[in-house]
């Protein structure tokens, strides 16, 4: 299999396993840490942080170091992130500081499979080969709900065991990458003074700002259905039984992961601006009518639907944003706009558990939710048109 799939797919499914490791065992570490959900929120979004703001950082130390010494430093950092907890299991200070120090593995890892696929892919697959990324990493962060529950009382250990394994074998596969990657030096030779100009230009730039936002609402609503459409489906159907929806809920996240795999297919039809465009739309319009519906059947249907726009667009906005920087700055720029991606998923979170929170039900804030989105797109559309078709 090419490089520019195979690798790239390997960093995105390590990388995502690592990414949401804990969450099936939230009981365990509980137990094992003495607190209760309060105490342990800290601890569980600590890698949630460090990978978004990780994400220019991490951009510029593979631009100046090069990607396979930019990527040897997250597998050092990924190893002991997830060894060192041994050295005092019961410490959820040391367990919080390894786990943000996690977040900075993932991210740089992220972008690292980012930086091979621009380098390696030809430019009529590369819509294809970020789409099989976007898809490995979503994979990668199903999978432990499916292997860890079923390893017993002790499964917490797992939690670190299993992702040191995978960056382990990572590590072994990066050895089979062309010499071409392995050996590339810095990809800018810019000096401290150039480089600040050019993150300068890239965090003031509108159309990355435009485009992470849109990517914010994309991969955003795949991560906010996997975190509440059990509860939205659960309000509907006036049980308050959760659980009930989890099979249903897991349905819908592998439909919006095989969304991204397939997402490059799409640009044979249509050119990745009206992807981009129709993709965030029809999100913003389908939050609204999920906020309207009483049915938790056709609730489930519209999740479906959203699932599936949210991962279709993930190889367009990827390589939208490829050519709007130089590629010397490519990596930089991909960071910046996941970073603001990031924070925009971390947004929309806040406005769905707020508004939820203050209006009792989920209706008003995935009304909320919509009216935000379509905002977004009137102010962004003719931005991600012209970055499709640059003067």
């Amino acid at each position: 299999m090419l490089s520019y799939i195979w690798f790239p797919f390997i960093i995105s499914a390590a990388s995502g396993y690592m990414f949401m490791s804990l969450a099936p065992l939230t009981d365990q570490f509980m137990a094992l840490f003495g607190v209760g959900y309060a105490g342990l929120s800290l601890f569980l979004s600590a890698l949630l942080w460090a990978h978004s703001f990780v994400q220019l950082p991490a951009g510029l130390i593979l631009d100046k170091l090069g990607i396979y010494r930019g990527f040897l430093i997250a597998v050092a950092i990924a190893l002991l992130a997830n060894l060192l907890p041994f050295l005092a299991p019961e410490s959820m200070g040391l367990a919080t500081a390894l786990r943000f120090c996690a977040g900075l593995s993932s991210g740089l890892m992220f972008l690292a499979g980012v930086k091979i696929t621009g380098m390696m892919a030809p430019p009529e697959k590369m819509a294809q080969a970020q789409g099989i990324q976007g898809a490995a990493f979503s994979l990668g962060i199903m999978l432990p709900y499916v292997t860890l529950p079923y390893l017993g009382g002790e499964a917490w250990r797992f939690s670190y065991w299993i992702p040191a394994l995978l960056v382990a074998l990572l590590f072994a596969a990066s050895l089979k990458l062309p010499s071409s990657v392995r050996q590339a030096g810095s990809a800018s030779s810019s000096t401290a003074s150039e480089l600040w100009q050019a993150v300068k230009s890239i965090s003031t730039s509108v159309p990355i700002w435009t485009i992470g936002i849109f990517h914010g609402f994309s991969y955003g609503t795949l991560n906010n259905l996997g975190q509440w459409l059990p509860s939205i489906l659960a309000d509907m159907d006036g049980k308050g039984d959760v659980a009930a929806w989890s099979l249903g809920t897991a349905v819908v996240l592998l439909i919006g992961t095989m969304a991204r795999a397939f997402a490059g297919t799409l640009l044979r039809w249509y050119s990745r601006s009206f992807v981009t465009n129709i993709a965030v739309i029809l999100i913003a319009i389908l939050y609204i009518a999920l906020g309207l519906t009483g049915n938790p059947w056709i609730g489930l249907g519209v999740g479906i639907v959203l699932a599936w726009l949210g991962g279709s667009n993930y190889g367009s906005i990827f390589s939208l944003t490829g050519q709007s920087v130089s590629p010397a700055y490519m990596a930089t720029a991909s960071g910046f706009m996941n970073l603001v991606g990031n924070i925009t998923n971390v947004l929309l979170t806040v406005i769905l558990g707020t508004v939820r929170e203050y209006s009792g039900s989920f209706s008003m804030a995935l009304i909320a939710a919509g009216v935000v989105a379509l905002a977004v797109w009137f102010a962004g559309y003719r931005i991600i048109r012209r970055m499709d078709n640059p003067a």
